[in-house]
């Protein structure tokens, strides 16, 4: 084994800044330990902290029932469906045999971080839930994102689903 001395000086350094946890909870390591990130702090990819809360209730969440997952039932409506594009979101509908409304979100990863796809899935999905969801007839509705999507704000987001669900509900009363 290698004496202390035997080391070379800036080995020796890295040797003493070294941490070290211990089974007990103390921790030997450097003499200037480094600040904890602070609750809250901006995103890596620029985007204003958001407030933690607590889990989503049950009439807050969006059962399996009302999500477009099936590979055939995207497909179906990719290829049979009525489009929409607008300049952050495109929508693809079409009518469905299971009696309520379902969506399906398409968010591409476009040089995007995970976190950054996962925030724009969590908007589209409550927008969705809240504004959408309510007042769509019994459709299969396919919500992708274009690349402006991502540094949009939820106002905008909302505003151009909003739209969509009123331009649709103009065309079929």
């Amino acid at each position: 084994m290698r004496d202390a001395a035997d080391l070379p000086p800036a080995q020796q350094a890295a040797q003493d800044d070294a941490w070290i946890p211990r089974a007990h909870g103390d921790a030997v390591g450097p003499r200037h330990a480094l600040a904890a990130p602070q609750e809250g702090a901006p995103a890596a990819d620029g985007q204003p902290p958001v407030e933690a809360r607590g889990s989503l209730t049950a009439s807050e969440r969006l059962p399996r029932a009302r999500r477009l997952a099936r590979a055939s039932d995207i497909r179906r409506c990719l290829v049979q469906g009525r489009r929409r594009r607008g300049t952050l979101l495109e929508m693809i509908w079409l009518d469905n045999d299971v009696g309520h409304p379902r969506v399906g979100l398409i968010v591409p990863r476009g040089r995007q971080t995970a976190v950054a796809r996962n925030r724009l899935r969590r908007r589209l999905r409550e927008i969705w839930r809240r504004e959408v969801q309510p007042a769509q007839p019994a459709w299969d509705l396919l919500v992708r994102a274009r690349a402006e999507a991502y540094a949009a704000s939820f106002a905008a987001l909302r505003a151009e689903l909003v739209a969509w669900r009123d331009a649709v509900a103009a065309r079929q009363g």
